[in-house]
């Protein structure tokens, strides 16, 4: 496995090989150029399994203390979790943000649960937040 800087061809190799089915609907409405802008907004790397792209993932900086994290992962990335997780334990820490929030569609429970394992909280629900009017939940993580 290899961490690189995210690029945003690397999405589209993403979504060719296949995306976990909660990511499927949204990804599909988002325009083409979501790549590009997250992976311009803030840090962002690629997870590589030999040819195949694992995850890709990133901050988007709101403020000078605050970023929205967002995350793209394939649909057999359950088998590199463990390598996952710890990577972006380190991404985390290497932020200097005060403030870190994400989102999850609501009822997409592994990945509720692993904001949890994050450490993030569950803030509330935000109802018509998805491109396609679907409910999202919002956590965050907020340093001293």
């Amino acid at each position: 496995m290899r961490l690189e800087p995210f690029r945003a061809f690397h999405m589209d190799i993403l979504q060719a090989q296949g995306v976990q089915a909660a990511q499927v609907g949204e990804l599909s409405i988002v325009p083409g150029q979501y790549a590009s802008v997250v992976g311009s907004a803030g840090p962002a790397f690629t997870l590589w399994k030999g040819s195949d792209i694992v995850a890709c993932a990133g901050m988007v900086s709101l403020f000078p203390h605050s970023g929205m994290l967002w995350a793209v992962l394939a649909q057999d990335a359950g088998r590199s979790m463990l390598y996952l997780h710890r990577a972006v334990q380190r991404f985390l820490e290497m932020q200097t943000v005060r403030r870190l929030e994400a989102t999850v569609l609501e009822g997409f429970e592994p990945g509720c649960r692993w904001l949890e394992l994050l450490r993030f909280e569950l803030e509330g629900r935000m109802r018509a937040f998805g491109p396609d009017g679907s409910t999202h939940l919002r956590y965050a993580r907020v340093s001293p």
